[in-house]
């Protein structure tokens, strides 16, 4: 009995196939029939094998040699497999038990309890390197492990994938030899020698970037993590990589998105604080448009009629020379504005060498290599390009079209904030002149309609007065007329004075002085007469700013200055007096700032209180 259940140990290949087979050999040898019984999670025990199969025998005796080791009674017996469970057997005769039988029961079951625990340590060790296996091939990073000489012991799917090896081709070869680019080999080994000998490291346990490299040679960044793995023996290493090449992509992506927001912010400032005049968003435009492509040039142009175009706006890095602002270029041969001038659409030159034309000649001659530009349009017709060029040999890069398009909208709403200014300033300055022909047309129909008539009307009375001249009620009507008549006078001088139209600005200036109720230093400084609308708007300036001085400054003197420079009339009225005056909204100062401002003019205010008020305006001249 002995030997068969020696020889079922022999052979069997695992727990479960044994069970049958030690059956067998002792049910056989005595003569019995058998079972294998196993606690289960529960506590209880349970068949798990019988022999013959569908043999039956009950668990009372199970549980107590479970318990207290062999038993045996009425024709069955059972015995402990220590740490495992209970086989029972059971036959129709007597059984004869001696304590050589007992002792050989308990020697089969230790030698039975010794298999099936190898068997189980033998499984779990299975199952640990499978489930590790599963773990490490399921991984999205590369895990490799080396041994004290720099040998791959082993390698996740991931790292196949990454590196381009089959796990065949790098176990038991030098690591360094595989991943590590050659420039990098050197370090590496020196810290693998330098760890062996100290067990100083500056890398391990912390994430690091490196360049690792392919099967093919090609090198990419990746994240590094390095581990010393707790086992007994000479040491092992394991390495966590990742791929790091997208994050970087990414990273770019993401910087040059942050760096095009910011240059189209700083476009967009510039045109939002721009004046009537576009020039400084077009230098703002090139530069920022040019940077951001890394190019070395970059330049605006207006389309004009005969195929021409005019540079409007440039930038250039030093020493790159460029075609200058103001210059006119023929729109003739193959380069990129051409181009858009011809399609209206955005345009890409790879290089420059073999193209002809007279711009594309001068272009070379520049040292340009390659262009791309995109058009400007204004209300929705064609008025010129951005072209950003390049002396490098690179061409331009893939979805500069696009960035152009966003910089020549920004361009073209420039031009069409300038157009509107223009079109206000003349619509205003209209609104102006139509204003000032009306005040001298009721001027004029004042003085030769109605106080003509009450001239003529005085004089009536006047002969009559002298012919009647006890009459009360004819000097009294007498006296009412000629303040009457000087009523309208005044009426016709607020209106538009007749000495502004007949003699000028300084007259006029002076005809206020001396109406007002306190002293007016006037100092006049012009070698000719201002034009029209601008001596008009200087006199009501200086008119309406006396009248305020009168009624709210408390002012002991006031000065007016009037000169001319650099093409601009320069109005200034001074006083002394308590100052803190705002020109507000329904202000008559207010009133005179847009009639300043419809020119093209500047006005401004300065009154601190109790410092006196500064009214200075500045009004283009037009030549």
């Amino acid at each position: 009995m002995e030997h068969a259940v020696v020889r079922v140990l022999a052979t069997a290949a695992g727990e479960r196939e044994a069970y049958p087979g030690l059956l067998a050999a002792i049910g056989e040898s005595l003569g019995c029939a058998g079972a294998m019984w196993l606690p289960g999670e529960d506590d209880e025990f349970h068949c798990v094998e019988t022999w013959p199969a569908g043999a039956a025998l009950g668990a009372a005796l199970v549980a107590s040699a479970a318990a207290s080791g062999p038993v045996s009674a009425e024709g069955t017996f059972a015995f402990p497999l220590r740490g495992v469970g209970v086989m029972a057997f059971a036959t129709t005769g007597p059984l004869a038990f001696d304590d050589a039988m007992l002792a050989t029961l308990e020697s089969l079951g230790t030698q039975i309890s010794v298999f099936v625990e190898r068997c189980r340590a033998v499984q779990a060790v299975q199952t640990s390197e499978a489930r590790k296996t599963a773990i490490l091939n399921a991984a999205f990073d590369s895990i490799i492990t080396m041994d004290h000489l720099g040998n791959v012991v082993e390698v996740n799917r991931a790292a196949e994938r990454t590196f381009g090896y089959r796990a065949d081709e790098m176990i038991g070869r030098e690591l360094a030899a595989l991943i590590v680019p050659p420039s990098l080999r050197a370090a590496h080994r020196r810290g693998v020698r330098k760890y062996l000998e100290t067990g100083a490291t500056s890398i391990a346990y912390h994430p690091l970037e490196l360049e690792g490299m392919r099967k093919d040679g090609s090198e990419f960044p990746c994240e590094v993590v390095i581990t010393r793995a707790d086992l007994p023996g000479p040491p092992l290493f394991c390495g966590y990589l990742r791929d790091v090449t997208e994050v970087h992509e990414r990273e770019r992506d993401q910087q040059r998105l942050m760096e095009e927001q910011a240059a189209l912010r700083r476009v967009a400032t510039a045109v939002a604080e721009g004046s009537g005049d576009p020039r400084r968003v077009f230098g703002v435009v090139t530069e920022e448009v040019a940077r951001l492509l890394g190019a070395q040039s970059s330049n605006m142009v207006r389309f004009d009629a005969g195929e021409m175009a005019t540079v409007v706006g440039g930038w250039s890095e030093a020493p790159v020379s460029n075609i200058p602002v103001g210059e006119t270029v023929r729109m003739d041969g193959d380069t990129a504005s051409a181009r858009v001038y011809r399609t209206g659409a955005p345009a890409r030159i790879e290089s420059y060498a073999s193209l002809d034309g007279e711009l594309a000649e001068s272009l070379r001659s520049l040292g340009f290599q390659n262009a791309v530009a995109g058009p400007i349009f204004l209300e929705g017709r064609l008025w010129g390009a951005v072209i950003v060029s390049s002396v490098e040999p690179e061409p331009p890069p893939l979805g500069a079209e696009q960035r152009i398009a966003d910089f020549a909208e920004l361009a073209a709403q420039a031009l069409a904030n300038a157009q509107s200014r223009e079109e206000l300033a003349a619509s205003r300055a209209r609104i102006v002149a139509a204003g000032d022909e009306e005040r001298r047309r009721l001027e004029r129909n004042l003085h030769d309609g109605a106080q003509q008539r009450l001239v003529s009307l005085a004089l009536t009375l006047r002969l009559a007065a002298r012919r009647h001249p006890n009459d009360a009620d004819l000097a009294r009507a007498g006296g009412e007329l000629t303040f009457a008549l000087e009523e309208l006078r005044e009426l016709a001088r607020g209106i538009h004075p007749a000495v502004l139209t007949e003699r000028g600005l300084e007259p006029a200036v002076a005809s206020l002085a001396a109406r007002a109720p306190l002293p007016v230093e006037i100092s006049i400084d012009l070698c000719e007469r201002l034009p029209g609308p601008v001596e008009a708007a200087a006199y009501y300036v200086v008119a309406e700013a006396l009248t305020n001085v009168a009624k709210y400054a408390s002012a002991s003197v006031v000065s007016v200055g009037v000169g001319r420079s650099d093409a601009r009339a320069l109005i200034e009225v001074r006083d002394d007096g308590v100052g803190g005056a705002v020109a507000g909204r329904g202000s008559g100062l207010r009133g005179l700032a847009d009639r300043v401002e419809a020119l093209g003019g500047r006005f401004a205010l300065e009154s601190p209180a109790g410092a006196g008020t500064t009214l200075r305006a500045e009004i283009p001249c037009g030549r």
